[in-house]
């Protein structure tokens, strides 16, 4: 890969395990304590979780997209509040937060009519304001439709203050399950907030057409210029895709993913960035699609190469689904979060939940784990932001067959929990 990018970045005590490490010699480094708080039940899946301020009063609150509805949890008392129920088809399955009619409130961008493996329903593409207190309903307002839309997220591509609403099906348009999805390749469609949103037609462009089986991506920020790019995980692997002219990208593959099984499920489902206590870049996947591996990738060992160097640092684990970067001990390099959905055996430590791992150097390849959540959470969805204003990094998962909520307080070292 050529310029290497400078990635940006239940009232009970949960169960805290630290293990040997994945690979490197047996060293443990100092992880963070985290006390637990459930504070949702009734969910149905809660496909996806956003940590943004609802209602202006600096602190992060919790939103998520359920199959039906979509609710958000004030902090710090985590009432739960409506924003729509029954607008959309169901499944809502994705959501991404902006102000986007420019009227210093946050508003939601929302995917809907998710039906898994049907490539040949359109998936709709709405946004949401808020009503005139809190606890009003939302209104809802079309933006388009894309079979099997399943990711979004806004990306100021240019720099300039100004995002597009950039979408991601899973599966391309008529691509079929007995050609393992590959007889379609998937629309990465990025949409222009349009003068008036409400009322003028928001145009989508193509930004890449060449990929199967997309599950998701993550922006690249701070590039040469201040432009963002676009890491992407796919049946092809890990790929980069950066603007080459107008409306033209320049797709560069970072990894090739788990090619194991090129007639299964194969490369990659899960992005994010992070970066060393030396700098050192890396990009964090699940690996192959919905798969039983932990992947960092680092920087090419040589220059001129193009592939960064894989290292697979866990593989016990069963449909990872949820990936997330952060300095959670406050020392200047990013642990690893990983959200897993099932369990891969009753053993701890193989079982569903939250894993972090810490890398032991700076050349990625040595990582240790602590288990934050062993078995109370299948998780959907993941992410993690301060929450509270102590300076140190929460996170929060939401559960698909366990249906809960939970935070994970990131504890300080002298709590004597």
């Amino acid at each position: 890969m050529d310029n290497h990018p400078s990635f940006g970045i239940r009232a009970l005590l949960c169960t805290l395990l630290t293990v040997p490490t994945v690979r490197g010699d047996d060293f443990r480094p100092q992880f963070p304590r985290f006390r637990m708080q459930e504070i949702e039940t009734g969910l149905t899946v809660g496909y996806g979780v956003l940590l943004v301020d609802v209602n202006g009063d600096g602190k992060r609150d919790i939103v998520v997209a359920d199959s039906t509805r979509v609710v958000w949890y004030e902090n710090p008392t985590w009432k739960r509040r409506t924003i729509i129920e029954g607008l959309t088809k169901p499944d809502n399955v994705c959501i991404a937060a902006y102000d986007i009619d420019s009227d210093g409130q946050i508003d939601l961008a929302l995917g809907a009519d998710w039906r898994g493996a049907n490539p040949k329903t359109e998936g709709t593409i709405q946004w949401l304001t808020r009503g005139k207190t809190l606890d009003d309903p939302w209104t809802l307002h079309p933006i388009g439709a894309e079979p099997t839309a399943h990711r979004m997220r806004f990306v100021d591509f240019a720099g300039s203050g100004k995002p597009q609403l950039v979408v991601a099906p899973l599966l391309g348009r008529n691509s079929t399950a007995k050609n393992n999805w590959m007889d379609g390749p998937v629309r990465i469609l990025a949409f222009e907030i349009p003068k008036d949103p409400i009322r003028d037609r928001w145009m989508p462009q193509v930004i890449d057409e060449s990929l199967h089986v997309v599950h998701n991506f993550w922006p690249l920020e701070g590039r040469e210029g201040g432009r963002t790019e676009l890491l992407t995980v796919s049946y092809e692997g890990v790929c980069r895709f950066s603007p080459n002219g107008h409306n033209k990208w320049k797709r560069t593959l970072v990894g090739e993913g788990n090619q194991a099984n090129p007639k299964s499920n194969r490369g990659a489902s899960e992005v994010k960035t992070g970066k060393l206590k030396d700098g050192t870049p890396y990009v964090a996947s699940i690996e192959p699609w919905h798969g039983n591996q932990v992947v960092v990738y680092t920087p090419p060992a040589k220059p001129g190469e193009s592939l960064w160097r894989r290292h697979v640092i866990d593989e016990n684990l069963r449909w990872g689904h949820g990936v997330w970067c952060a300095d959670l001990g406050k020392d200047g390099a990013d642990s690893l979060i990983i959200g897993v959905r099932d369990d891969a055996s009753t053993v701890s430590g193989h079982r569903r939940g939250v894993r972090i791992y810490k890398a032991l150097d700076n050349t990625g390849a040595n990582w240790a784990r602590q288990v934050v959540e062993d078995g109370g959470v299948a998780v959907e969805d993941l992410a993690a932001a301060d929450l509270n204003g102590d300076g140190r990094i929460d996170i929060v998962a939401v559960g698909r067959q366990t249906h809960n909520v939970r935070i994970y307080w990131n504890e300080p070292p002298n709590s004597g929990r």
